[in-house]
């Protein structure tokens, strides 16, 4: 039996994991392909991981409807430690002693290929296929271990993408799970947003988390609310109204959506259809972050609050704006909303009627 051992972080898989997967089953005549998640990848020891078995649940999530024989091995993942091949390939070759085994890397390890302990003797037990991950191939390696080149087309997902935000390069069932899970939540929001303005969101986040906890709520639904309000805020504004009709509404309609809407509307849009956040409480909370509503839950009060007086804004009496939010949500709530308002009219703020009615209701 031809057996293919698909090693990497899987941090998290993608699409082109799967292309890869698929090229090597078909092109290799594989009977088997496994997947083999790293607990912690020698070569990246600074990348922090998602939980072992998050990664093993999204590889099972991208595979599951697949016609390939493909299988997942915990070997690495319940080890619990640094994961070398050398050790990998051993125990698959115990395990399977008869059976031909292929060892599946990508060219981006070729130039340090012969740094890696004891690579003579894994490239004994297993046959090493190469896959092409650029145009720029170390070919010194290639022959010196005899190592079998795939011709593959060039795929342009990474994982390293994904947590910046690419959530298109997973299948949708994994981009699904790691809304659900709130996955690489604080990567994505450092990778979208400048770092003021992310400073301020994981501020923000952390406020609304203790005033969610402090009131009856989850800390983690106040804290994703928070962390996720501003990822909208600096998108311009030809590219809001854009996003906006993307998703069925009318974007370039200015009276519905004026200026000062579009980034918390944007930001509903983004974590409910992009980031596929499952908890419509965020969504509603981020959609009327700036505006309010005449109707207010208690984690859209939780996220105008903490979005207003969280660490980093500086005024006289925030702290104590801070410690009534904690002890009484709607007395705090309606102070910060007056102490808001008041602030937009010294500014020459003037507001519509729509804004006006909503302020003067929570104040």
């Amino acid at each position: 039996m031809k057996i293919g051992l698909f090693g990497g972080s899987f941090n998290p898989i993608h699409n082109g994991h799967i292309k890869i997967a698929i090229y090597a089953y078909e092109h290799l005549g594989l009977d088997k392909l496994i997947f083999i998640p790293a607990a912690t990848n020698p070569f990246k020891k600074k990348q922090k991981n998602a939980p072992a078995e998050d990664r093993i649940a999204m590889i099972e999530l991208a595979i599951k409807d697949l016609t390939q024989n493909f299988e997942i091995s915990q070997y690495e993942t319940k080890k619990g430690c640094l994961s070398y091949t050398y050790q990998t390939i051993n125990y698959f070759k115990n395990k399977f002693p008869d059976d031909e085994l292929f060892f599946i890397i990508g060219s981006d390890s070729l130039p340090s290929l012969h740094k890696w302990e004891f690579i003579e003797e894994s490239t004994q037990k297993a046959r090493f296929v190469v896959f092409k991950r650029s145009n720029n191939i170390d070919k010194i390696n290639i022959k010196k271990f005899n190592i079998l080149r795939l011709d593959n087309p060039l795929y342009e997902e990474s994982s390293t993408m994904v947590r910046k935000g690419a959530l298109e390069f997973t299948p949708l069932a994994v981009n699904q799970y790691i809304g659900n899970h709130k996955l690489y939540a604080k990567e994505i929001v450092h990778s979208i947003l400048s770092a003021l303005r992310a400073k301020h969101s994981v501020a923000c986040a952390q406020f609304a988390g203790n005033l969610a906890k402090a009131h009856g709520l989850s800390y983690n639904q106040g804290y994703y609310a928070g962390l996720f309000h501003d990822i909208a805020k600096e998108i311009k504004e030809e590219q809001s109204r854009e996003f906006i009709s993307f998703f069925g509404f009318d974007g370039y309609d200015k009276k519905l959506y004026p200026w000062h809407k579009l980034h918390q509307f944007c930001g509903s849009l983004w974590v409910k259809n992009i980031y596929q956040i499952n908890d419509p409480e965020i969504v509603e909370a981020i959609a009327c972050h700036t505006t309010l509503k005449m109707d207010l839950s208690k984690l859209d009060k939780i996220l105008f609050i903490a979005d207003k007086i969280c660490d980093g804004r500086a005024f006289k009496g925030v702290q104590k704006l801070r410690q009534l939010a904690l002890e009484d949500l709607d007395a705090g709530f309606q102070s910060v909303v007056s102490t808001n308002y008041q602030y937009n009219l010294n500014k020459g703020v003037i507001f519509d009627e729509e804004a006006d009615a909503i302020y003067k209701k929570w104040m």
